[in-house]
Formats: C-alpha cells, structure tokens, sequence
C-alpha cells in the first residue's frame, strides 16, 4: 500500500504553492543541509554594511557555516530549547498572541531577540556573534511547518509514520528527507544558487522585504492545513475487502507534491533573513 494525496489536499497545496530536531544524520534536510542553505542564500543578497557586518562578526565562517550552531549547542544551552519551534491550535490557522509569547519563548519571539541584540553595539562581542548565529538558525526554523505545529503531537514528532519500511515520524521526515533528492545533486551553497536562479527577482524583492515574522508563522502553518499530514490508504486486497494501512506511507507521491513546498519555504527563509540583516545593519 501507498500514500495517496486527496485531491482535495493536491489542490489545496496547488493554490497556496502558486499565492526542526532528530539527529540520524547532520547532513540531511532541516537538520544541517536545508539550514546551511537558507544561510548561503542570505549571503547573495546582503547589502554592502550588512556584508561588512557579518564578516567583522564571523570571521572566516560564514551565514551558511554557522547556520546549524543552535542546533549543536541545543543539549548545553537547554533555554533555548522552545526557540526551535511556536506552537498554534489545531482549530485555527493563526496563533493567538499567547501562543506566540510564551513565557520560555518561543521561534517567534527568538527572532525578536536575537535581532535585538545584533542591534546593541554595548552588548560584548562574543554576545552578539552568537545573537547572529541563532538568530539565522531560528529564521530557519519557522519557514520549516512542523516548527510551527501542534503541541499535542510535538509538531509531528509523535506523527507516526512508514519510510523506507521503517517506523519514522512526520517531523523526521520533514526535517531530514523532504529534499533529500538535493543532496547527491547539490552542496549546500550549489542548492542556495539553484534557489536563487529558480524565482524570480519581483518574488525575491517582495520576500526580503517581508521582515516581520509574525506573517511567517501562518504562511507556514497553511501548509498543515492544506494537507501536508498525509492519511493512510483505503484499498483492496485479496478477496475484494476493504483493507486501511494501519499508519500512512511516505513513498514519491508525497514528496513530488511537497518538496517544491519546502524548497519555496527555503527560499523565503533566506531572501527573509537576508532583510532582517541589512535592516539591523543599516542602523
């Protein structure tokens, strides 16, 4: 049995297309290769000052080098557990601002803070590099849906799901597989090329202006709503009864219908934290 898209969910994803944490492997998706990316492609479009800025921060490393720090330092710096993700209601496509400033915060108001910071020319150097480092990591992580879910099921990570006939969960798969296909044709800074060369200059002039998180957060939940949780498949077997995968199967019909999905969050992501860092660095 396999994975069926309702058409219904198909033509839902056509419209809004149109209009982040296990660790199996650094190297695939959200994880460390989807971050690298969105950081690669921030550095094409910084400005002058916001590139000066940057490097007098980083040194040798760069956006995309660094993107995937908060991720490796996440068990030490256990406060900034809950940066990783905001949570919303099942019942309703936009968080209430409650859900949005919990009192251990939140992705949305980490992006806050950490801009914040990058701001304050008294705060000491060291501070302010890692206030850069998290603050491209949690950009990052709101464009990815699942760090934008369901408390209930962890943002999918209690999603149970089949991959490559293995147990797997939803959030994995999202973090770690959804563009896999990338990886044997692209480094991390090759993909963020291809990005940039795959939309076109009025989407990217619009997304770097879009510095505002909050409107990222409901974008990226729609895609839950549109049916980005797939359903298992009814069918027949043997016999001519009636027979339901007992938990859905993540196979090519679902990835050829999601992956462009990510790939255009990914682009947000980077043309986003590009703006956010030529504003903060143009005062």
């Amino acid at each position: 049995m396999r994975f069926v898209l309702r058409s219904t969910q198909a033509a839902s994803l056509c419209l809004l297309i149109t209009g982040w944490w296990v660790p199996m492997s650094e190297s695939l998706g959200w994880s460390r290769y989807a971050h690298e990316t969105s950081g690669h492609l921030a550095e094409i479009h910084l400005s002058a000052e916001a590139q000066t800025a940057v490097e007098a921060l980083l040194g040798d490393d760069s956006l995309g080098e660094v993107a995937a720090w908060a991720d490796r330092v996440r068990g030490e710096r256990r406060d900034t557990a809950p940066y990783h993700y905001v949570n919303g209601p099942r019942d309703q496509l936009r968080p209430s601002h409650d859900d949005l400033h919990l009192p251990q915060g939140t992705a949305y108001t980490a992006v806050l803070k950490y801009q914040q910071a990058l701001r304050d020319d008294d705060l000491p150097r060291q501070t302010r590099i890692e206030a850069l480092k998290f603050l491209v990591h949690f950009v990052g992580d709101i464009h990815q849906p699942l760090h934008t879910g369901f408390a209930d099921d962890r943002g999918g990570n209690d999603f149970e799901v089949i991959y490559r006939d293995e147990p797997y969960n939803l959030h994995r798969y999202w973090d770690l597989n959804v563009i896999e296909p990338r990886l044997d044709r692209f480094s991390a800074r090759e993909y963020a090329d291809h990005l940039n060369r795959s939309y076109s200059d009025a989407q990217k002039a619009l997304w770097i202006t879009q510095t505002d998180p909050k409107p990222w957060v409901t974008e990226a939940r729609r895609y839950i709503f549109a049916g980005l949780y797939p359903v298992p498949r009814h069918g027949e077997h043997e016999g001519g009864q009636q027979r339901t995968t007992p938990v859905p199967i993540m196979d090519e019909t679902y990835r050829d219908v999601w992956m462009p999905a990510a790939e255009l969050q990914l682009a947000r992501s980077g043309l986003r934290l590009a703006g956010i860092l030529n504003e903060v660095f143009a005062d």
